[in-house]
């Protein structure tokens, strides 16, 4: 017996040892089996009491180590034969260590290491026995040799280790790491046989689908062409880039750096010159070596190709629910509406569909669920999916960049805004012209309220206007001209003595380039007919505020608007005139100031909104109900939204409880409104005044 000693610092031989990575030692012990011509690698774990790792063994049937290269191949770090060698020495296959390290790599699994090694030397077949101990991992001792008669092969035991990483061994993710590692190998190589733990590896029986495609770079102005082999698993495992010789062999294994939520895969890499840059792939994607060069090509494929997939599987999901009955839809969609709601489902339930329950009744009840939350909330499906499924990172990426990053995001968006308009003027359609209805609507607390967020109505430029605390002093200023004195007034009392309804003065501004926009809508009471007093009253109003010192010398542009529901012949004949837009009584340019005042009736704003959607409602296909229109009054304004009107059908409102002494139309027996807060002012979004006519 001779002592060997490895001329290295001992703490670099620990590092190269890699201790904490057992399964990666694993593989190595592996490969240096198949570049000795092993057709047969069993690894064999040996469990102490407790189910620990007590003892590692890897038996291959490969050419062994010969006497007479023993001590050169444990004496120094590098210097292997394989370094100057592509393939094995006896049935030529690719070589994967090149480095001599892979010897040191069993300190991983023991604190004590033996080979029992035997081949054909120059004296003929013999066995020779080297060990090794982690108290002094620089010094080997080498055995005799002795003449045998037994198969080459080498034996590596390692055990003596208490330590809880060699447990890594024992999971299933050791098992799916040797796989893939090994998988290329064995595709090229079926006679090769590797058992981990009792268990043949075998790729074949795990891969769900393998795709490859041929890559093109160019470096140092040589084209260079690589094989880039993806395969699909059905099994967890963790996503791996390999760096691979021509052959398939393992150099190096990096990130993927891509998202492909739901695919469990390995991609593998396939150049003739990557033994030659081992480590490159290190310097990532912004050196401009031909390995970063190859990985940018790489990567971009693999997302070209995982997009695609995803079409695909998302198709083979939904064919599946669909055999199965537990497909949401059953007739085909007939209109633009449906057939986005259709895809924008298919991508939701099929990104979710590995986190849903495995009986088939619940998953029929989660796309049932999954389907409404899809057309009536689809802007809230991400954070809804979120909460009740826990995605992952990857998953709630790629649902957002299917949702809000693709031209599907606009028109669901472009459906559900439009739908909602329609919904809004359905229902005040119902709440202005509905005799039954109008008894259930408290003007100024209810309508004006949820009119103050439907500024769209009053033309489509007005819904980017917001409210600005500053114009609505300047509008409590000029109240006089109105005949009112006060932002808040006394009740107003009818010839009748019942109380009249307080008007709303909605106010909204905003600031482009260096233009200003106001705007400044009074409503009147609905029994009010405007005549030409009304008229001239609100076009004095206007020039006054207009001429405020604050907006002396401000390029701005006024827009008052007088929405009442009827008009005398006078007025009407105004808003009619040939020069100006329908509507339009007033339009007035004086220095940098533009004024208009506008007259129209809840007919004409009604009429002129559902125009502007025309063309959208007959694509979209949607023409709400009654019950729809108070649904979305419901979801939308539930604030300001009347109650017993949404509750209450146009056939059931006679059945409605209202609390004692409150009639339908909100007020008191006594005539007096029966919430304090409903003669309140209003927030700064409104300017609240009375009409004392």
């Amino acid at each position: 017996m001779r002592r060997v000693h490895l001329e290295a610092a001992e703490d670099h031989v620990e590092r190269l040892a890699k201790e904490h990575d057992p399964v990666g030692a694993v593989k190595e012990l592996i490969w240096n089996a198949l570049d000795a011509d092993a057709r047969s690698v069993r690894v064999s774990i040996e469990r102490s009491l407790t189910e620990g790792v007590e003892k590692v063994i890897v038996t291959d049937d490969g050419t062994g180590i010969t006497p007479e290269t023993c001590e050169a191949t444990f004496d120094r770090i590098g210097g292997s034969w394989k370094k100057g060698a592509r393939v094995s020495q006896k049935l030529g296959r690719p070589l994967h260590g090149q480095a001599g390290h892979g010897r040191l790599r069993a300190f991983a699994l023991g604190a004590f290491i033996r080979w029992t090694t035997i081949a054909d030397g120059i004296d003929g077949r013999q066995k020779s026995i080297i060990s090794a101990h982690n108290a002094s991992r620089n010094d080997f001792q080498i055995g005799d040799p002795q003449s045998t008669g037994e198969d080459t092969g080498t034996v590596v035991e390692a055990w003596g280790r208490q330590s809880s990483v060699l447990n890594k061994l024992l999971v299933d993710r050791a098992r799916t790491q040797i796989t893939t590692e090994f998988a290329p190998y064995l595709a090229m190589y079926p006679e090769v046989v590797i058992e981990f733990d009792g268990e043949r590896i075998d790729p074949q029986g795990a891969i769900q689908k393998e795709t490859s495609y041929g890559l093109e770079f160019t470096h140092d102005g040589q084209n260079e062409t690589a094989v880039l082999r993806v395969i699909e698993w059905d099994m967890r495992v963790d996503r791996e880039l390999h760096l691979c010789d021509a052959e398939g062999v393992t150099v190096d294994i990096t990130e993927v750096r891509i998202q492909a939520p739901g695919f469990d895969f390995t991609a593998y890499v396939l150049w003739r010159g990557m033994p030659d840059h081992p480590n490159e792939f290190l310097l990532g994607e912004a050196s401009d070596g031909p390995v970063a060069l190859l990985l940018s090509a790489t990567r971009q494929q693999l997302r070209d190709h995982f997009k695609s997939r995803a079409v695909e599987r998302r198709h083979e999901i939904v064919d599946r629910w669909k055999d199965d009955g537990l497909y949401p839809y059953h007739e085909e969609p007939q209109t633009e509406a449906e057939k986005v709601e259709r895809e924008t489902f298919d991508i939701v339930a099929t990104t979710v569909q590995r986190h849903m329950p495995k009986p088939a009744k619940h998953q029929r009840a989660t796309l049932a669920l999954l389907r409404e939350s899809v057309k009536h909330q689809p802007s809230h499906v991400n954070k809804i999916l979120d909460e009740v499924f826990r995605l992952s990172s990857d998953d709630k990426s790629e649902l957002d960049r299917l949702l809000n990053r693709t031209s599907l995001s606009s028109i669901i968006k472009a459906s559900s805004s439009v739908a909602d308009r329609l919904d809004f003027l359905a229902a005040l359609s119902h709440m202005v012209f509905d005799a039954e209805a109008k008894k259930l609507v408290k003007e100024r607390t209810e309508l004006h309220k949820i009119l103050e967020n439907e500024t769209w109505i009053f033309g489509e430029h007005y819904q980017l206007l917001v409210s600005d605390r500053s114009l609505d002093q300047v509008l409590n200023r000029h109240l006089e001209i109105l005949g009112r004195d006060e932002q808040t007034p006394a009740p107003v009392r009818r010839e009748d003595g019942s109380v009249g309804i307080v008007d709303l003065m909605l106010s909204r501004s905003r600031k482009e380039h260096d233009r200003r926009q106001h705007l400044v809508v009074e409503l009147k009471a609905p029994r009010v007919k405007v005549t030409g007093k009304e008229l001239e009253q609100i076009k004095s109003y206007a020039l006054a505020v207009s001429e405020d010192p604050q907006f002396a010398d401000v390029r701005v542009e006024w827009d008052f608007w007088l929405v009442t529901s009827e008009m005398n012949k006078m007025v009407r004949a105004e808003t009619r005139q040939k020069e100006k837009p329908r509507g339009c009584a007033w339009d007035l340019s004086e220095g940098e100031a533009s004024i208009r005042v506008w007259v129209k009736t809840w007919s004409d704003l009604i009429e002129e909104s559902k125009g502007r959607l025309q063309y959208f409602r007959e694509h979209f296909d949607h023409d709400p109900s009654v019950e729809q229109a108070m649904e979305y009054l419901r979801h939308v304004h539930a604030q300001y939204a009347p109650e017993a009107l949404v509750m209450a059908s146009r056939e059931a409102i006679d059945d409605v409880d209202f609390p004692d002494g409150v009639t339908p139309n909100g007020e008191s027996p006594n005539g007096e409104e029966a919430s304090p807060a409903d003669t309140a002012p209003i927030s700064a979004e409104g300017v609240q005044t009375a009409d004392n006519q």
